[in-house]
């Protein structure tokens, strides 16, 4: 029927248009040639909010046929121009909303020409389809990829953007919600009407807002009339803060003084939920800190440095510092011992033969050294067996002298006792040996 309507209105369209051409032009009417229209479209159909597609293609068969036309349908004129036999046009952005109309192109004529309608043409107008998307934006404002796991009670400060866009063109209106689907059932976060640039304004979590479990975040677009509806989903799973456990284990009990950095100290971090804890861990032995690292995949190691610690027993806490799913623990049962650094004592004598009386001649040289690195200090006992013969002050550089008399003639295992410092660990040199014999054998000698 609404097409009976339209031809009905462009009838009247052209017989207004005939009687002001008989007013104008009296007896010359019959000098007109007669006209016919036609109206073609590329495919009969039209996505609503967008500029049709489907061009209008109009023609005019007449010995003159120039002048105006108008292609009209809906009760709307819809697109026109002027003709010189054929012409072609297209309709505006929302002229017709979605439904099937009738379309007649009317040839106003030209002074020789006389007006003429195409017959009726089919146009279907759809809804537009159109295209949903959501994001997920973390406190700082980046962007969220994945399906992310939150914790209950830390939720404030994420939130849920979302928006629409017409697949063909212009920019939808209406309204959208956010809702959180659990298997309790469905609650509305947010709704609110589209901005001009199709967006929904930030959807803000607050902390517990999410109870814990797996939520299936919705936003759905409905239909402005133009548009067709649509709608899009992300998963999120918030999850309850996890209780952990840190041990640490040592590759050794004990590491010499200035080779800490052999030894390796290794945290491993579980939780009660089975998940992976994530961050840092700090090992100390009291408020001295040895070393540190970054988890991963819930375990690390790391060494103290060279000579950070003085020879001693040092009781270690290591201190998984937790993460936001994830609460922090210690693990406090492990003793670090740093033992003295060995060191290795070299004896020298000027002379391997001396004669009795003249043993101070005797000159007695040590060198101490530690196995790693660093300078030994105090003092170095020269020995007769179990008695002492003579002393080295390690700081003074120099060597000790026997005393006159002080060996009697005979053979001598001398050896050097290197005495340790706080650092450095005591040592002996392999035996020099040392021979005492009479003067005067000894002077016939150097004859």
């Amino acid at each position: 029927m609404k097409w009976r309507k339209v031809l009905a209105g462009l009838a009247s369209v052209v017989t207004a248009a005939l009687v002001v051409q008989a007013v104008t032009a009296g007896p010359a009417l019959a000098d007109k040639d007669g006209s016919s229209t036609s109206l073609s479209l590329q495919s009969g159909t039209a996505f609503a909010g967008a500029l049709d597609r489907d061009v209008m293609t109009v023609g005019v068969s007449a010995g003159n046929p120039s002048g105006d036309f108008v292609v009209g349908g809906g009760g709307k004129s819809l697109c026109s121009g002027s003709i010189s036999g054929v012409a072609t046009c297209t309709m505006t952005a929302r002229a017709l909303p979605p439904g099937t109309y009738t379309l007649v192109a009317t040839y106003f004529g030209n002074e020789d020409t006389f007006p003429s309608s195409s017959g009726p043409v089919p146009l279907t107008v759809l809804l537009q389809p159109s295209t949903t998307s959501m994001q997920i934006l973390d406190p700082f404002g980046s962007e969220v990829s994945g399906d992310p796991r939150l914790v209950f009670g830390q939720e404030q400060g994420y939130s849920f953007s979302a928006g629409v866009r017409g697949n063909v063109a212009g920019t939808p209106g209406g309204s959208m919600t956010i809702t959180d689907t659990t298997a309790s059932g469905t609650v509305t976060l947010c709704s609110g009407t589209l901005n001009s640039i199709g967006g929904l304004a930030s959807c803000p979590l607050g902390a517990s807002t999410l109870p814990v479990g797996t939520h299936q975040i919705t936003a759905t677009y409905f239909s402005d009339g133009v548009y067709v509806g649509s709608e899009t989903s992300r998963t999120v799973t918030v999850v309850p803060v996890q209780s952990t456990t840190t041990t640490l284990t040592l590759s050794s009990p004990s590491v010499p003084f200035g080779s800490e950095q052999t030894e390796v100290l290794t945290a491993r971090v579980t939780n009660a939920g089975g998940g992976t804890p994530t961050g840092t861990v700090t090992i100390r032995t009291g408020s001295t800190p040895i070393c540190g690292f970054t988890l991963s995949g819930g375990t690390g190691h790391c060494s103290p440095s060279a000579s950070l610690l003085r020879p001693g027993s040092y009781p270690l806490t290591a201190t998984y510092n937790g993460d936001v799913t994830n609460t922090p623990s210690s693990d406090i049962s492990k003793t670090l011992v740093v033992d003295k650094q060995p060191t290795t004592t070299v004896l020298t004598a000027s002379a391997d033969v001396i004669a009795f009386g003249s043993e101070d001649a005797e000159l007695f040289t040590v060198e101490v050294v530690p196995a790693v690195s660093g300078t030994p200090t105090g003092n170095v006992t020269v020995k007769n067996g179990a008695v002492a013969v003579c002393t080295i002050i390690l700081a003074t550089g120099n060597g000790c002298f026997l005393r006159p008399t002080q060996l009697r003639v005979g053979s001598y295992q001398i050896t050097a006792t290197y005495n340790g410092d706080s650092t450095y660990a005591a040592s002996t040199s392999l035996a020099q040996p040392v021979t005492v014999v009479e003067a005067l054998i000894r002077k016939n000698a150097d004859r």
